[in-house]
């Protein structure tokens, strides 16, 4: 969609879409950039139809929802039915009365998708998770409610929100009467690596819930933006609940369909060399729990070097790509085995530690042919290599 009406002439923002008898309703931000003015700028919730899933037409009587007390940051909407009413949850930031900007979500609800009304303030920020909620999400899995959302102005913590800005969730309980959120869990990050942004959720066909990511960061100077690109999407993951309320990350099952063959499997042994054709493949580790395992993603330039490593008496596995901001490290303790899935495709690794408890998501541009080593005292059980077909071809 194009940025060519009155509420949306500066910026066509994100949102979701709905599907029902074969028409996609397609909830969007319409931005308007205010210069000179305070504030500069303003965001209403517009409507989109599609009946084929290409031509798109905007509701003639946009915006459907102005939310002028909640201006100038209100956004990202996603939409979902429950019975037979529809709900809008969107991020937004206030000022609070020590007039601090604080991000937190807002609710809506409606009988006709056209009129929206506010039933509830899901959850605010108190100050520690920053000034404004972007790309919320709000869903039911396995009995518990799941908020899902980017928040931004999140200071460091040690290893903890290193990024410019996060994404996680909070687990929590809600009840459709009363539209209230009590969370059960503390917001914890969904992913580790560098690069892991606004995310959206569906349903697939099994009613697997299946998360999507952004890989890439805001204010990040990437090599393919000289070519008009910025970022690219993770791969699709089902979202499962553990028993402590901890959100399992699994790659799709179709992913298996694009491994293009078996190049090794065996022992991992230190210093042993594995040449990954194409800067794309799969490799699996099984270790021992008690000792420490690195491997290392070498090239022809060696600061484009990265290190991936699993700390025994730390228990904590960390990605390190090199650099001033390089290392991104979190805990995590392995029971029986230390069990590792990373995906590499040309310029991102994603790594799938044990069950998918731990996941770390990072863009990586190696310069030439890709080398994987085995560290010097490092021992895998077993290893193995696949190669994968690539998903995208240019001309």
């Amino acid at each position: 969609m194009y940025p060519d009406k009155s509420y949306d002439k500066t910026g066509v923002f994100s949102g979701s879409a709905l599907v029902e008898d074969n028409i996609m309703f397609l909830f969007y931000t319409g931005n308007v950039n205010l210069p000179g003015s305070t504030p500069d700028h303003e965001q209403q919730q517009a409507l989109a139809i599609s009946k084929d899933g290409v031509n798109v037409t905007k509701y003639a009587r946009n915006p459907i929802l102005k939310g002028l007390e909640h201006q100038p940051n209100i956004r990202d909407p996603k939409v979902w039915k429950h019975k037979s009413s529809y709900y809008m949850v969107l991020g937004n930031s206030f000022v609070n009365g020590s007039n601090q900007t604080l991000g937190r979500a807002l609710l809506y609800k409606s009988d006709n998708k056209i009129i929206w009304e506010q039933v509830s303030v899901l959850h605010e920020s108190n100050g520690d998770l920053g000034y404004m909620f972007e790309c919320p999400d709000f869903f039911e899995l396995d009995g518990k409610y799941v908020l899902l959302f980017s928040p931004q102005g999140v200071k460091a913590d040690g290893d903890d929100y290193k990024n410019l800005f996060q994404t996680g969730y909070i687990i929590g309980d809600f009840n459709y009467e009363t539209y209230d959120f009590k969370p059960l869990t503390q917001f914890r990050e969904l992913d580790h690596g560098h690069d892991f942004y606004a995310t959206q959720t569906i349903l697939d066909k099994s009613n697997n819930r299946i998360v999507i990511a952004w890989n890439d960061m805001w204010e990040t100077n990437y090599p393919e933006q000289k070519e008009g690109f910025t970022g690219q999407m993770t791969i699709p993951r089902i979202l499962l609940l553990s028993q402590n309320l901890t959100l399992i990350q699994k790659p799709v099952g179709e992913v298996a369909k694009i491994l293009d063959g078996l190049v090794f499997t065996g022992r991992g042994i230190g210093g042993q060399n594995f040449i990954l054709k194409d800067n794309i493949g799969l490799i699996s580790i099984s270790a021992s729990v008690e000792r420490d395992f690195v491997l290392h993603f070498e090239s022809e330039d060696d600061s484009r070097a990265l290190i991936i490593k699993y700390d025994s008496q730390n228990h904590t596995v960390s990605l390190d790509r090199g650099g001033e901001d390089g290392l991104r490290r979190t805990r995590w303790t392995p029971v029986s085995a230390m069990n590792m899935n990373i995906y590499v495709d040309k310029s991102s690794i994603e790594l799938f530690c044990g069950e998918g408890e731990i996941t770390f998501s990072s863009r990586y541009f190696p310069v030439g042919q890709s080398i994987i080593r085995v560290g010097t005292q490092s021992i895998a059980d077993i290893l193995t290599l696949n190669s994968i077909k690539p998903t995208v071809y240019l001309n």
